[in-house]
């Protein structure tokens, strides 16, 4: 399983960042979906193991925002969030990007999650307690001010379902084992405002963990 798992993360991978590189300001969030949906069907056959998120601008501050109309716009965030199912394995992967150069307070918030993340995947290994890497995420967060806008667990397991034991939440104290497979994906959601999440895939090790989602961790997609 680890084999099939481990390509369809490189796989969705390569979709995220072909993706990320095709949007345009003027875009809409559903071109977003119907871009990947195309890149998916020249492709690979695939179906989708959930609804693709796309969230911009003050959606972005839904973590579950469905794609909409609303055109994108420079200097906001934008939150992609999608996963495949095949033979019976799903992928998760979220980037948050934007048009343009962000603002202060747009990168601090990046530069937040970003190190909560890190902070939950340094703890990973076998043996591991679920709540300790959650605990990670959230003191990271909270401490820089935003914890009251981080509003869902740092994780969960992912598999023969999109959303699978065990939940890497504050109560959930089972210990990891190698093998399984998890997400990290801590996030900021400023009502009104706009919000980050990063997310990937990794597999527990005894030691560690191993990186399954490769997309650069870059706000702004065009440079500027």
């Amino acid at each position: 399983m680890h084999h099939q798992i481990k390509s369809l993360a490189e796989y969705t991978s390569t979709l995220m960042t072909k993706v990320l590189s095709d949007i345009k300001e003027g875009h809409s969030e559903r071109d977003v979906m119907r871009m990947l949906k195309h890149q998916t069907h020249n492709t690979r056959e695939l179906k989708f193991s959930f609804l693709t998120i796309v969230g911009s601008g003050h959606r972005s501050a839904h973590p579950h925002a469905r794609a909409t109309h609303k055109k994108i716009k420079r200097g906001e965030f934008i939150v992609v969030d999608f996963g495949f199912r095949e033979k019976g394995i799903c992928s998760d992967i979220t980037r948050t990007v934007m048009i343009g150069r962000p603002n202060k307070r747009q990168q601090k918030i990046y530069n937040i999650v970003r190190k909560a993340q890190l902070s939950a995947l340094a703890k990973v290994r076998e043996g591991a307690r679920a709540c300790d890497v959650d605990a990670e995420a959230r003191d990271v967060i909270k401490k820089a001010g935003y914890g009251k806008h981080f509003v869902h667990s740092t994780g969960h397991g992912v598999g023969k379902r999109i959303h699978q034991a065990p939940k890497i939440g504050p109560r959930n104290k089972r210990r990891l084992k190698a093998g399984m497979v998890i997400t990290i994906e801590p996030g900021i959601y400023v009502k009104g405002y706009g919000g980050v999440r990063i997310e990937d895939m990794i597999l527990v090790t005894r030691k560690g963990y191993e990186l399954l989602t490769k997309v650069p961790y870059k706000l702004s997609i065009d440079g500027k």
